[in-house]
């Protein structure tokens, strides 16, 4: 009787301490990451405006489900309202998805991969890798020519088409037909967070660390593929990195200096070389004047104004824009009923607007500034929407309420907590450091430097970028063809924003005892061409608008910075802002603000068109460096692949094992009081 007794007191204790453990697990924080999907689709819905009604979306695609089934799912969803009435004979006609009102003559198309759709949504299976487009359209069909190229390590032209892609397709698309018509697969995989992914193109051999970077028009993408809407005329091409000479790849030593000559062999013991190390020409505030002047007066006035960052250029030069940019920057407001899809488009308007002493609070009945700070797609574009949030809203000292979706806090502590060990910031999370995204942070974070915090980051990006400067004075990148002007610019900028001088000693680099040295602004001032533009590389021997505006923003910075005068050169009023992100904080992942609804340089334009380049293992490149996943689809957890332990499961097994643990020591207590 004593055995069983203790017997069932044993396994009452075991079943308690299961409990606990289960209990302890239960609420513990289960790590749930977004992944590849298994047999994933994109799916998205445009007006003929093209403004999103369903937002893109990566879907994990049951099998033999209908491009019809997929949109009735993800509508209902989201709580899209879906008018799709089924005929007996001909299945379900899409009669209006959302809400929108069609113009007369126009219909609900369906377009698969770029081409428009030969059967019903109901009679095309969806496959791995598709992207779905619903929009609005009349007949014939609008297209976009896009040339697309792929080019392996070789130099090999993997891919070399033009392609027509329905109008209102992704730049995924163009690549795909471009690989259709062309009789090479493009591999793709649908990312949940990141969307479309190229993970090869024909059967080309890759490396451990090879992958597929993206560019567009020659210039490293800043957008993603999927996220991108290409125009007529675009280039989009996919490089790998140029593999280096066949062989071993060391150089060959010879097996004795017996080999060489007597007077050529080697001192063992070399003398220091008594002589200066010579420099470049020194730079003066003349040159920097003449230089600037040489800029606006001769090489902008021959293209004239082209984006807006050259209108922010020259408005700090002092000319005066011309009427029919204002009007036309009007009349794309009002057409596009002040929507616009990412961030960074409201930021460069801000920033062109307070440059010319425009309130942007209320430029043609618009509240540009609330458009940034209530962001549902703030980091959409990875740290590069962040940064230039907060340098639009300081550029003109504008106010923001305290319940704003990203008030100045949390914008800064979002970039703090962004920063990467080795002192630099990537574009997105889990890739590497890019040169031009950390001096775009630096002079985003300039107005808070007085923080202990913010000052201790500043520093450590400084560093970083002093160690990684080549021995010419710039930033060489094989991802942007080498040693981009652009780049050079963006530091310059950054570091007088933070008063960090760029020809400095910290920042001056020899490449041997007989070259000259160099620093950042003399460097820049290599790539100055005679028309009084800049080169994007120095090979290319001819201007390029963005390098010539980037290097107009950076030597202007350089001029105020000699000056002494203010510190960013997006500071068009003086700032006031009591920002503190407390020191405790810092160390903790800030949280993305939640939207209330669904939504859905390397020749950098500072603010959108540049890409930074990623680790191979992160899966997430130039392909896809910014994602148009929604936080409310995150939290919605839909078609989101199952990654962690479900915390439901745990909690019901849980309270069963408690249910047989308190049966049991019933059981047990009522069999000793009978004993």
């Amino acid at each position: 009787m004593n055995k069983q007794y203790l017997s069932q007191r044993f396994i009452a204790i075991f079943m308690i301490m299961l409990l606990a453990i289960f209990q302890v697990v239960s609420f513990t924080p289960q790590n749930v990451e977004a992944a590849s999907l298994e047999n994933g689709a994109t799916i998205s819905a445009v007006d003929h405006n093209g403004e999103a009604v369903l937002p893109l979306t990566a879907v994990n695609v049951k099998e033999g489900q209908t491009a019809y089934d997929v949109l009735k799912e993800i509508t209902e969803a989201k709580d899209i309202p879906l008018d799709a009435p089924i005929d007996p004979t001909y299945g379900p006609f899409i009669n209006n998805i959302g809400n929108v009102t069609l113009p007369a003559g126009q219909y609900w198309t369906l377009s698969i991969n770029g081409e428009p759709a030969t059967v019903g949504a109901d009679g095309y299976t969806v496959k791995n890798g598709d992207s779905l487009l619903f929009k609005v359209s009349g007949y014939p069909y609008e297209q976009v020519d896009v040339k697309v190229t792929a080019i392996d390590q070789k130099g090999n032209n993997i891919l070399d088409e033009t392609v027509s892609i329905f109008k209102g397709s992704s730049g995924y698309d163009a690549v795909k037909l471009a690989g259709k018509l062309a009789n090479v697969e493009v591999d793709a995989s649908i990312d949940s967070t990141w969307f479309a992914f190229v993970n090869n193109i024909g059967n080309t051999e890759l490396g451990d660390t090879d992958y597929w970077s993206v560019y567009l028009n020659d210039i490293s993408m800043m957008e993603g593929l999927s996220s991108y809407i290409p125009k007529s005329g675009d280039h989009i091409e996919l490089r790998l990195p140029k593999a280096n000479d066949e062989g071993s790849g060391e150089e060959e030593k010879p097996d004795t200096d017996n080999e060489l000559p007597e007077e050529e062999k080697p001192n063992p013991n070399p003398v220091p070389n008594p002589d200066p190390q010579p420099e470049a020409d020194a730079v003066t505030k003349e040159t920097v004047n003449a230089t600037i002047n040489h800029l606006a007066e001769q090489y902008f006035t021959t293209n004239g104004i082209q984006d807006h960052m050259a209108a922010v250029a020259l408005n700090i030069v002092g000319n005066e824009l011309p009427k029919s940019y204002i009007e036309e920057l009007k009349k794309e407001i009002i057409d596009r009923d002040g929507v616009y899809r990412n961030v960074t488009d409201y930021e460069k308007i801000v920033l062109s607007l307070t440059s010319a002493n425009v309130d942007a609070t209320s430029f043609v009945g618009y509240d540009l500034i609330e458009k940034i700070y209530n962001n549902d797609r703030m980091t959409i574009q990875g740290n590069n929407g962040v940064a230039y949030a907060l340098i639009a809203l300081d550029s003109g000292n504008y106010e923001i309420p305290s319940n704003a979706k990203w008030t100045r806090e949390a914008l800064v502590k979002y970039l703090l907590n962004e920063q990467l060990a080795s002192g630099g910031w990537s574009l997105a999370p889990n890739s590497k450091e890019s040169m031009d995204i950390t001096a775009m942070i630096l002079t985003a974070l300039a107005p808070y430097q007085d923080q202990e915090n913010v000052k201790s980051a500043i520093n450590k990006a400084v560093e970083w970028i002093a160690s990684e400067q080549d021995s010419d004075g710039g930033f060489s990148d094989e991802y942007n063809g080498g040693d981009a002007s652009e780049t050079t610019a963006q530091v310059i900028i950054g570091l007088t924003a933070v008063g960090v001088d760029p020809t400095g000693e910290q920042l001056t680099k020899q490449a041997s005892a007989e070259s000259v040295s160099n620093n950042l602004v003399q460097h820049l001032l290599t790539f100055k061409q005679e028309d009084g533009g800049f080169a994007h590389l120095l090979a290319d021997n001819e201007s390029d608008y963005m390098a010539s505006t980037q290097a107009l923003l950076a030597l202007l910075a350089y001029q105020d910075y000699l000056n002494e005068g203010k510190s960013s050169i997006y500071q068009f009023s003086q700032p006031d802002n009591e920002v503190v992100v407390p020191e405790e904080d810092s160390d903790n992942k800030v949280e993305t603000p939640a939207p209330e609804a669904p939504v859905e340089n390397n020749k950098p334009d500072p603010v959108a068109d540049n890409e930074a380049s990623n680790t191979d293992n992160s899966k997430v490149n130039q392909n896809e460096g910014s994602s148009n996943v929604e936080q409310s689809q995150k939290t919605e957890g839909h078609q989101l692949p199952n990654t962690a332990t479900p915390l439901y499961n745990l909690i019901v097994i849980g309270v069963v094992i408690a249910v047989i643990g308190i049966a049991v020591l019933v059981y047990t207590k009522r069999r000793s009081q009978n004993a």
